[in-house]
């Protein structure tokens, strides 16, 4: 039947798109949030972006985009401050260094027999040792185009702008935050897993060693492993005598099947006030955390090694010269179309790889 209808006559009709947007799941980037914490700053997303220039501004129309942590699985809050050991506010053009010192204290002998003085003391002097670690101040930019290999601009046009659903500005606005907070999670990370000492479980010496999923699990027995190397170190704890042991979902799904873990493992009420759902316990000197950022990477068997942190204070170095802001360019086609990155400048280093140990165990499928 010739009835007058979307399907009889198409081209006479337009899809209606909704402003509701709907849920895209997105990590919860637990260093982000540590790094956020510890510098007290983020980028916002913006509400107009453009030149400050009469017409030269694009707001546009159209319902608010979302926040970029609106649909971020909140496994964690942010973690001890404490494990960053410095927080550097430069005022210094990008390049410019700060050096940082640290003793070198060397063992020798303590015996009574050793350290008896019976005749002439030496006038020979012994040397008095010291390390120095950098942080150098660079400036940082997105979003990254994969495409060109390099920084590049997000685009809006100006008129386009005013007919849609949601407002243009918002919408790279979210974007451009949320590129800012996965670089700054990926980089500590990266950082993180420059450890001085990778662990693994009793039997698997490197990664390789593994040659099918779910062969070296995450265990209590590594967890006890990581804690006597730490002590014997003398690696420090946070203020309540307890470091801190951030590991994958998988990691933590294959702990909690361990019958040794359950045994020994606590849950402290007042953690989980802090921590949300990324504290998922206490063990010997470990507070647990949870993260789904982690390094996740195949060996030679195509066996997934997902890799952890276990950390105590003072690891991380962070600086900042600029804090991040949106930026437009103004080659904008006389306020037809906006080009805009974020930008900073910023600053990372580990103060001592020794201060972390990373940890390695295979999947679980």
């Amino acid at each position: 039947m010739g009835v007058y209808s979307r399907a009889t006559m198409p081209s006479e009709f337009y899809e209606i798109t909704d402003n509701l947007l709907l849920t895209q799941p997105e990590p919860q980037m637990f260093y982000w949030l540590l790094w956020q914490a510890a510098m007290q700053v983020s980028l916002v997303p913006q509400s107009s972006l453009g030149l400050p220039l009469p017409g030269r501004t694009i707001v546009g129309v159209g319902a608010p985009f979302i926040q970029p942590d609106r649909d971020r699985l909140i496994l964690a809050e942010p973690m001890f401050q404490e494990v960053i050991a410095a927080k550097v506010d430069f005022n210094k053009m990008p390049g410019q260094t700060i050096k940082f010192n640290r003793p070198v204290f060397t063992d020798t002998t303590y015996t009574l027999a050793s350290r008896r003085i019976t005749g002439t003391i030496s006038t020979t002097p012994i040397n008095v040792q010291g390390q120095q670690t950098d942080l150098t101040l660079f400036r940082y930019g997105g979003p990254y185009s994969t495409d060109q290999g390099a920084v590049a601009p997000y685009g809006i046009r100006a008129f386009d702008s005013n007919v849609g659903v949601h407002n243009a500005a918002s919408i790279h606005g979210t974007h451009l935050a949320r590129d800012f907070h996965r670089f700054i999670d990926a980089v500590h990370v990266v950082l993180l897993d420059n450890a001085a000492t990778t662990v693994y479980p009793d039997g698997m010496t490197t990664a390789d060693s593994a040659t099918t999923a779910n062969s070296f699990p995450m265990s209590y027995r590594l967890i006890c492993n990581l804690e006597s190397r730490m002590d014997t170190a003398n690696l420090g704890t946070f203020r309540d005598g307890f470091r801190a042991l951030v590991c994958t979902p998988d990691q933590k799904q294959q702990l909690r099947g361990d019958v040794d873990y359950q045994r020994a493992s606590q849950f402290f009420q007042e953690m989980n006030i802090l921590f949300g759902n990324t504290y998922f316990g206490s063990v010997n000197k470990f507070h647990l955390f949870v993260d789904n950022t982690l390094t996740i990477t195949p060996n030679t068997s195509s066996v997934n090694i997902h890799y952890g942190h276990a950390l105590s204070p003072g690891a991380l170095l962070d600086g900042m010269g600029r804090p991040p802001v949106t930026i437009p360019n103004t080659n904008d086609n006389y306020g037809e179309d906006v080009l805009v990155i974020w930008k900073a400048d910023l600053a990372f280093a580990l103060a001592n790889n020794s201060l972390i140990y990373r940890f390695g165990t295979t999947a679980s499928a």
